[in-house]
């Protein structure tokens, strides 16, 4: 498996980047992806540059996935799925709105984020409960092996 890159441009929010890393490796190993990703953690700011730019919406949203792999027919070859941006604000304002951790919530997007460029997908009943059971999956997974070993740190 290729490298992941954990990337905080947030001037004020700040984020074990350590314990990223581990949610990152475990979900690529676990399903057997062949390249790393890149998360990108932002401000709201600049997340709604972004949404305006690649979704032709208005406004901020929590995550955005952009896909470098191209089918297996595809010409291209990137050392990467592709990169998972997360606006910190946004997690912070959802941790805050779901009576979660903040560094939990984080995860979760990063989870989100990830799993699309996996080929989850949401757009349906069964396609979003499949996603919901990945990322509480993955979610456990992290939280046991952060409690089980010392403190992570960045």
């Amino acid at each position: 498996m290729k490298s992941s890159n954990i990337q905080n441009v947030h001037t004020e929010l700040k984020v074990r980047e350590g314990l990223l890393r581990l949610l990152v490796r475990d979900i690529l190993a676990a399903e057997k992806a062949d390249s790393g990703v890149d998360v990108i953690l932002i401000d709201n700011e600049f997340m709604k540059q972004l949404n305006r730019k690649f979704t032709k919406r208005k406004g901020t949203t929590d995550v955005l996935s952009f896909g470098m792999k191209e089918g297996e027919r595809g010409a291209m070859e990137y050392p990467s799925l592709g990169d998972v941006y997360v606006s910190l604000d946004q997690a912070k304002r959802q941790a805050d709105e779901y009576g979660v951790d903040f560094e939990e919530e984080v995860a979760r997007l990063v989870a989100h984020g990830i799993l699309h460029l996996l080929g989850y997908d949401h757009a349906d009943k069964s396609g979003a409960d499949g996603m919901r059971r990945a990322e509480e999956i993955y979610l456990k997974r992290l939280k046991k092996a952060n409690l089980s070993g010392p403190r992570l740190k960045s």
